[in-house]
């Protein structure tokens, strides 16, 4: 049984577990005891509430008209009810054997780490979201969080300040991983582990000093970024230095202080680009966008304009810059904390004056939150089926012509995923069961609490449970219950 916890625990980080969970059930099943097993099954309420899960999207598929769609749900589940079975049904690892296995988990974690950051200083242009392989960068963070509150409460217990540095080692991956979730899952997270500690005023004060100056800086890059330049406001020239005709929109959209959509003239940008690049001026980037709207934020954020006179001031360096799709000088050159602070204003901006949520990972769930809100408003009862998300989400899309339409984007909520698909009252009966099943989860330890709170907030800008690799974050850490490395 050690070999395949340790097993689960290290794919759950590197990605192949869909070839070791069925490894482990089959272990589970041929090595016997089931009068024990089912003791502790009739007895562990955990896993009363995940087969209470797994069975009413069972149930949903009596009214789905999307049948081979439920099936997949179904299929892509049984991870879901196997690990539970086998994990909660085998008695928790005790002394070595649980020491080895968290001590390798937490070693995959930063082996994983170091190939992604191998990977970024070596691969050009490699998208953030790829930067880990095998698995999605957003599940990958989730196992960083719970491995910086590993390692956390580690060096808090033994007083180890040589803890401290594997710790910001791997927030800075998490910058890296650009991963928002993850932060918020590790802020509340780690408040929940703070509450529970001796010193716990001590360390709380320690808490909110910390996220004020994260507070702080953000509300300094935040007014940085909306400062209007010199550029920006002096009055607004009709024509170019060559007299053609500027294009002002006045949107009011703003990026690193100047208005993004001022001072345009496409005739002498396509001019005068093939002077500097060999690059076409229509083509599309590696990014995935097309040239034109990338020189253009560009010269914007360097407060030029965006006509010929702007791209003659280039330098060749920032013109290859373009040619890669980089559309931000700060996305090149500023700190890892600055990047994802800009991207996620712009996008803001975007969205405020276009309403523009296509390729903006944070600002289209509210998008995809109002889509499925408004399906459950449709079908509180019983839902669209287990089927049938996929289909009610593109319908109501072009119902209020939203920009998503043809993405086939699910809610990204588990709580209005599981509404919306078996209704309010399924999803009050599944609530009820693991809550039922928390309520002795301070007993379980420190650890075993920061675990549930990350799956809580996860589950609030993810699927978690849509991927395999979100499954086995949420099932593994149950083997540890009732464990003395959890118990204060």
């Amino acid at each position: 049984m050690l070999l395949t916890l340790l097993g689960g625990c290290m794919v759950t980080s590197i990605g192949m577990s869909n070839v070791v969970w069925p490894l482990l059930f089959a272990n589970w099943v041929f090595e016997g005891r089931w009068r024990e097993k089912w003791q502790m099954a009739r007895t562990s309420r955990l896993l009363q509430a995940v087969v209470v899960f797994f069975l009413l999207h069972a149930v949903g598929l009596l009214w789905t008209s999307n049948m081979e769609v439920g099936l997949h749900v179904m299929e892509r589940l049984l991870p879901w009810l196997a690990v539970p079975l086998v994990v909660l049904t085998t008695p928790p690892p005790e002394g070595r054997a649980r020491s080895t296995i968290l001590g390798l988990y937490v070693g995959t974690v930063f082996v994983v780490t170091v190939i992604g950051l191998v990977r970024w200083l070596t691969i050009p242009d490699l998208p953030y979201r790829d930067i880990v392989p095998f698995i999605s960068h957003i599940r990958f963070s989730l196992n960083v969080c719970l491995v910086l509150l590993i390692v956390g409460r580690w060096t808090m217990e033994r007083r180890h300040l040589v803890g401290i540095l594997p710790m910001l080692w791997f927030i800075a991956f998490l910058l890296l991983l650009r991963s928002y979730t993850a932060f918020a899952v590790l802020l509340v997270a780690s408040l929940v582990v703070v509450l529970h500690l001796r010193r716990r005023w001590l360390w709380l004060s320690v808490w909110i000093a910390v996220v004020g100056c994260m507070s702080a800086y953000v509300m300094y890059e935040y007014h940085a970024y909306h400062r209007l330049t010199p550029h920006a406001t002096q009055p607004l020239p009709a024509v170019t230095a060559n007299g053609r005709p500027y294009q002002h929109r006045n949107d009011g959209l703003v990026e690193n202080g100047n208005y993004l959509n001022n001072y345009l003239c496409h005739d002498e940008m396509a001019i005068a680009w093939p002077l500097r690049s060999h690059v076409p001026f229509d083509s599309i980037l590696f990014s995935g966008y097309t040239l034109e709207p990338t020189l253009v934020r560009y010269l914007n954020a360097l407060s030029l304009t965006k006509d010929s006179a702007g791209i003659m001031a280039l330098t060749d360096g920032q013109v290859r810059e373009v040619e890669r799709g980089i559309a931000n000088p700060v996305y090149s050159h500023g700190s890892l904390p600055k990047k994802m602070l800009y991207v996620i204003f712009f996008e803001y901006e975007s969205y405020r004056c276009y309403r523009a949520v296509e390729g903006f990972s944070m600002l289209q769930r509210f998008e995809l939150w109002t889509a499925a809100s408004h399906i459950i408003a449709r079908h509180p009862w019983a839902g669209v089926g287990t089927g049938d998300l996929g289909d009610a989400m593109e319908a109501d899309f072009r119902a209020t012509d939203s920009p998503l339409q043809g993405t086939s984007l699910m809610p990204h909520n588990e709580y209005l995923t599981l509404m919306a698909m078996l209704g309010i009252p399924a999803f009050l009966l599944i609530a009820f069961f693991f809550l039922r099943a928390a309520s002795r989860l301070r007993r379980q330890g420190l650890l075993m609490m920061a675990w549930v709170v990350a799956i809580l907030v996860s589950c609030i800008t993810e699927n978690t449970l849509d991927s395999l690799a979100g499954i086995l974050f949420c099932t593994w850490f149950m083997a540890f219950r009732r464990s003395d490395f959890l118990t204060d």
